[in-house]
C-alpha cells in the first residue's frame, strides 16, 4: 500500500508536469519541447500503471504500458530532445529524428506482441524475468543511445561553455539536469532499484525535464495579448543589446541615458525598403514619414553683381555667375549631397544607430525571420522615436540577416533598449543564431526622411 501511495502522488506530480510542459510545446512549437512532451507522456502513463499494479496487482497491460512508456519511449524521446536543442547543424537533427521515430515504431510493435513469461503480481515485476530476449535487446539498446546522446551532449555543451560560448553557457545547467533525468529514468526501469526508489527516480526525472524544459526557454508573466504594445509594459527592466545572441557590442555608449517611461503606441513608421528585401514588407498604408517637400530649383539667371552689393576690392574680372546657393529644407537642413538631416543639417545632431549583423543556423531562417518581422512590427507601433528600423537579407547570403536601426538620441535607443518585445526577441531568437556581431553608430552627414510634425501622435 505505501508502494501505491507513493506511485499514485508520483503519477499527480508527472501529470502537473507533463500539462505544463505539452502546453508550452503547443504555444512555442519548439521540435525538443515536443520530443520531451513524448517523455513527459511516457513516464506519467508509466507511473500510473504502477500506482494500479501496486494497489490492484499487474497484469499484461499494465506491464506493457509500463515498459513502452518509461523504458523505450522515455529515454529515447528525451535523447532526440537533447540533440534538437543542442545540434548545430540540421542534418545531425535530421538523423536523431528519423532515427528515433524508426526505432520506436518497431520496438513499439515487438513489445506489445511479443508473449510475457511468468507470473505477476501486486510486485514490481522486472523486465529480465517477464520479457524474452528480443524484447529485453531492444529495451538496452534504447538505454545505451539514451545514455550515450545525453552523455556527449551534457560533454559538448561544457567543452563549448569552457571556451566562452555564450548559448552554450545559458544551456549547461538545463542540459545537466535532463541528463540527470535521463539516468533516473534508465536507473529505474532496469529492475534493479526497490520499488519505492523506482517510482521515487521515475517521478524526480518526470520534474527535472519539467524544470530543464522551462530553463531554455523564456518565461513571461502573461503570455497573452503579445501584439498588443503599450503603456503595460513600461515598467519592465532595461537589459539592452549587450545581450544580444552570443556576443555583446563593441563598445558601450558613451553615456547612459536617464530612464524614462515607454512612450504610448504612434502611427506606424516607414521601413523604407529601397533595393533591399525584407521578411515583413510593410503596406504601403502604414508608412509613418512623409515624403519630403519637393523643392524647386530656380532657373539660372544672368549673373547681376549689383545684387550682391559693391565690390571692396574693386571690380574684377567675371568668367561667369556664380553657383546658386542651395535652398534649405524646413529645419534648417540643406538640399544638397551632405544635408539632410545630419548634424551638420542641423535637424539630428543627437541621431545614434546601430549595425547588428546575425549568422544563422542552417534551416532556422524562416522561424528567426517570423521573430524579426514581429519585432519590427512592435517596434512600429511603440517607438515613435526609432526613426529606421529594418531586417536585411543578404543577397548570396541566406543565412546572413542585418538589422540596421536609427534612433532620434541616446535616450530613445535607451527605451529602444527597454522594450519587452525586443527582449521577447532576444530570447526566442537565441537557438536560431550561430553568431552575432553589433556596430553602434553615430550619425553623421545623411539623407533621411523628414520626421513627423509633432501633432502626428507624438
Amino acid at each position: 500500500m505505501v508502494d501505491a501511495l507513493i506511485a499514485f502522488v508520483a503519477t499527480l506530480g508527472a501529470l502537473a508536469a507533463t500539462g505544463l510542459l505539452v502546453q508550452r510545446a503547443y504555444k512555442d512549437r519548439l521540435l525538443y519541447l515536443i520530443a520531451w512532451s513524448f517523455t513527459q507522456v511516457g513516464l506519467t502513463l508509466a507511473l500510473l500503471c504502477m500506482a494500479i499494479g501496486f494497489m490492484a496487482g499487474y497484469n499484461g497491460l499494465f506491464f506493457r504500458v509500463m515498459e513502452l512508456g518509461a523504458a523505450l519511449i522515455g529515454p529515447v524521446w528525451l535523447a532526440l530532445g537533447m540533440i534538437e536543442l543542442i545540434a548545430r547543424y540540421v542534418q545531425v537533427r535530421f538523423g536523431a529524428w528519423l532515427f528515433t521515430i524508426s526505432y520506436t515504431v518497431v520496438a513499439i510493435v515487438i513489445l506489445l506482441v511479443d508473449p510475457l513469461k511468468g507470473s505477476l503480481s501486486k510486485s514490481l515485476p522486472k523486465p529480465s524475468d517477464t520479457y524474452d530476449a528480443l524484447p529485453l535487446l531492444l529495451i538496452d539498446g534504447a538505454h545505451v543511445v539514451a545514455v550515450i546522446a545525453l552523455v556527449g551532449c551534457t560533454g559538448v555543451t561544457a567543452y563549448l561553455a569552457s571556451k566562452r560560448d555564450r548559448e552554450a553557457g545559458e544551456l549547461l545547467i538545463p542540459v545537466a539536469l535532463v541528463a540527470l533525468a535521463g539516468v533516473l529514468v534508465v536507473s529505474g526501469t532496469r529492475g534493479f532499484l526497490p520499488a519505492p526508489l523506482a517510482v521515487i527516480a521515475l517521478g524526480g526525472a518526470a520534474g527535472l525535464v519539467w524544470y530543464g524544459a522551462m530553463r531554455t526557454i523564456p518565461v513571461y508573466e502573461d503570455d497573452e495579448g503579445y501584439d498588443e504594445y503599450g503603456e503595460e509594459y513600461a515598467d519592465e527592466p532595461a537589459t539592452g543589446y549587450e545581450e544580444q545572441a552570443y556576443a555583446g557590442p563593441q563598445h558601450a555608449p558613451s553615456h547612459a541615458a536617464p530612464a524614462e517611461p515607454v512612450p504610448a503606441p504612434t502611427p506606424p513608421a516607414d521601413p523604407r525598403r529601397g533595393e533591399l528585401r525584407f521578411p515583413d514588407p510593410a503596406p504601403a498604408e502604414e508608412l509613418r514619414f512623409p515624403d519630403a517637400p519637393a523643392i524647386e530649383s530656380p532657373a539660372p539667371a544672368a549673373f547681376d553683381p549689383s545684387a550682391f552689393g559693391p565690390d571692396p576690392a574693386g571690380p574684377t574680372s567675371v568668367d561667369g555667375p556664380p553657383a546658386v546657393p542651395e535652398p534649405a529644407l524646413p529645419g534648417g537642413a540643406l538640399a544638397g549631397p551632405l544635408g539632410g538631416l545630419g548634424p551638420s543639417g542641423g535637424g539630428l545632431p543627437d541621431g545614434c544607430g546601430q549595425i547588428t549583423v546575425y549568422t544563422l543556423l542552417d534551416g532556422r531562417e524562416p522561424a528567426f525571420d517570423r521573430l524579426a518581422a514581429e519585432l519590427v512590427r512592435a517596434v512600429r507601433s511603440a517607438e515613435p522615436d526609432t526613426l529606421v528600423f529594418a531586417c536585411h537579407e543578404v543577397v548570396n547570403g541566406p543565412t546572413q540577416r542585418i538589422f540596421y536601426q536609427l534612433f532620434r538620441d541616446e535616450a530613445a535607443f535607451a527605451v529602444h533598449r527597454r522594450q519587452p518585445h525586443l527582449q521577447r526577441f532576444l530570447a526566442e531568437s537565441r537557438t536560431h543564431v550561430l553568431a552575432t556581431n553589433v556596430i553602434e553608430l553615430r550619425l553623421g552627414a545623411a539623407k533621411l526622411p523628414l520626421p513627423a510634425p509633432d501633432h502626428q501622435g507624438r
